[in-house]
C-alpha cells in the first residue's frame, strides 16, 4: 500500500490478510541479506496519512527533485514523481541518492542506460528525464512490476524504457553507455566478473563502507579501475571503468 524510510528503518504498509505471504518472502530475503523486522497494526482510517506525511520531497544536487505522486510539479529542476509501493526506491535511501548524484554528473543526452535491479524504476525514470533515449530496466522481483509501471505513467513516459523480468546475473548484454547497479554486495561480487571487459561506465551502489576493501581487491583482480568513490553515512558508491 505504501512505504517510507524513517531514521534508517523502512516502514511498509499492507492490507490485512497478507502477513503469511509476506513473512515467507521476508524469510527468503533474510537468508542472503540479514535484517530484523516486526509487525504493528495500523488503525484502518489513518494508515495512508502515516506514510504520506513522512514521504517528503528530496532534492539531489539542486538539480533533481523527487516528489510524492500526490504533489504538484514545480518548474525549474528535473522533477520525478514516485508512488511509494512494495518496490525499493523513493530516493530517500543513501544508496539511491548517491547513485542519482553520479547520474547527474555523467548522463548526457541520447545515452543508452542499463538499470540492474530497477525496483520502483526511479533510476530508469531519472535517466530518461536527464536525456537518455534508451533504458533497459531489469528486475527479478515480479512484485515490483506494477509499481514500476505505475511510476512510468505518473511521469508520462510511454516509450524509451523497457522492463525485463529477469535475474540480473542472467543478463548478458552490456553494450550501453552507462550501467546502473543499486543492489546488494553479494550480487555485485558475482556481477563484476561478467562486466570485466565491457566499455560502459558502471556506477555501483548498495555497498557499505565496510565492503570497500573487499570490493577494491575484486575490481583490481578483474582490471577494473575505480574512477570515483563517494559516501553518505555508512553507504558507498563507486564509479568504475574497465582498464
Amino acid at each position: 500500500l505504501g512505504s517510507f524510510i524513517d531514521n534508517g528503518t523502512s516502514k511498509l504498509y499492507f492490507n490485512g490478510g497478507s502477513k503469511k505471504k509476506i513473512e515467507s518472502k521476508l524469510h527468503k530475503i533474510n537468508l542472503t541479506i540479514p535484517f530484523k523486522w516486526k509487525w504493528e497494526n495500523q488503525i484502518k482510517e489513518d494508515w495512508h496519512l502515516a506514510w504520506q506525511d513522512n514521504f517528503k520531497p528530496i532534492i539531489i544536487d539542486d538539480q533533481l527533485e523527487i516528489i510524492p505522486h500526490w504533489q504538484e510539479k514545480k518548474e525549474g529542476n528535473i522533477v520525478v514523481k514516485i508512488k511509494p509501493g512494495m518496490a525499493f526506491g523513493t530516493g530517500h535511501h543513501e544508496t539511491t541518492s548517491l547513485i542519482l548524484s553520479q547520474m547527474l554528473k555523467y548522463i548526457e543526452p541520447n545515452m543508452s542506460i542499463l538499470d540492474l535491479g530497477t525496483g520502483s524504476g526511479i533510476l530508469s525514470i531519472c535517466a530518461m528525464k536527464m536525456g537518455s533515449n534508451n533504458v533497459d530496466a531489469v528486475e527479478n522481483d515480479i512484485d515490483c512490476k506494477s509499481n514500476f509501471k505505475e511510476n512510468l505513467k505518473l511521469n508520462n513516459i510511454k516509450n524509451g524504457i523497457t522492463y525485463h523480468h529477469k535475474d540480473v546475473l542472467n543478463w548478458n548484454t552490456f553494450e550501453y553507455d552507462i550501467i546502473l547497479v543499486n543492489i546488494n554486495h553479494s550480487i555485485i561480487n558475482k556481477l563484476i566478473p561478467k562486466i570485466q571487459s565491457i566499455s560502459a561506465r558502471v556506477i555501483l551502489s548498495g555497498l557499505l563502507k565496510e565492503n570497500y576493501s573487499d570490493i577494491k581487491i575484486l575490481l583490481k583482480k578483474h582490471s577494473i579501475k575505480i574512477i570515483e568513490k563517494v559516501t553518505n553515512g555508512e553507504w558507498l558508491c563507486l564509479n568504475i571503468l574497465c582498464q
